[in-house]
């Protein structure tokens, strides 16, 4: 069960990243607050119809959308900025390193959220998590 989620969730990714971002307009992933997040939403809202078509609780549901959405988000903002900032050039092998990291990061938040998942945490098993590592 959990290999056909991460199988499904992978398939989702792809669907968002290629067909969906392609269909919008050009988005401008260099503003930290903007036009971006309609396209880190397709991720989270996708995430939570996969999680609930697999009959995760809601409230897990909306833990796993919400994990994709905030790392989705960062990613590809981090990933722009750093492109922005050297002139990195979609033509040079540079570029297409940034790019496959920037795929690996979303497949490992992919198997983080598998790994909640079938770890039985809870929304506040995770919120409790995240605060102790800044304590």
């Amino acid at each position: 069960m959990n290999t056909l989620f991460l199988f499904t969730l992978l398939i989702k990714h792809a669907f968002c990243d290629l067909y969906l971002q392609f269909k919008k307009v050009p988005l401008n992933k260099l503003k930290y607050v903007g036009e971006c997040h309609l396209h880190y939403f397709d991720h989270g809202l996708l995430t939570f119809i996969v999680s609930y078509l697999f009959t995760f609780p809601l409230e897990q549901c909306l833990l796993f959308a919400s994990i994709d959405y905030i790392i989705h988000w960062h990613v590809d903002f981090i990933k722009t900025v750093i492109i922005k900032l050297f002139n990195i050039v979609d033509t040079s092998l540079v570029y297409w390193l940034f790019q496959t990291i920037d795929q690996l990061l979303h497949y490992s938040t992919y198997l983080l959220i598998v790994y909640i998942a079938f770890k039985g945490y809870s929304f506040q098993n995770v919120f409790e998590k995240l605060i102790s590592f800044f304590y």
